[in-house]
């Protein structure tokens, strides 16, 4: 069931949530600007932390997940994040 990866594999998953694009042209644009940005996350880290949910499924560790269900643009920025951050790493 593992298909190989490629940028765009994402267009094959099911739509749950369809925004409305008005501008196609202006999609494509940041498409294409997006594309040359480095990547958010790099394969050693996606590697560590298939590694580490590995150990959560064998029972020999512990998984702490959170974050917000749906946070707004309004609400991004860097006094939220710290404030969140600092309240997860006293949970973990």
């Amino acid at each position: 069931m593992n298909k190989p990866w490629s940028p765009d594999g994402w267009r094959g998953m099911p739509i749950e949530q369809v925004p409305v694009y008005t501008d196609m042209a202006a999609l494509a644009s940041v498409e294409e600007r997006i594309a040359t940005y480095p990547p958010l996350v790099f394969a050693g880290e996606a590697r560590k932390l298939k590694g580490g949910l590995a150990r959560v499924a064998a029972g020999d560790a512990f998984l702490l997940q959170g974050g917000d269900c749906a946070e707004s643009f309004a609400e991004h920025h860097a006094d939220n994040i710290r404030d969140f951050f600092r309240v997860f790493l006293q949970m973990a």
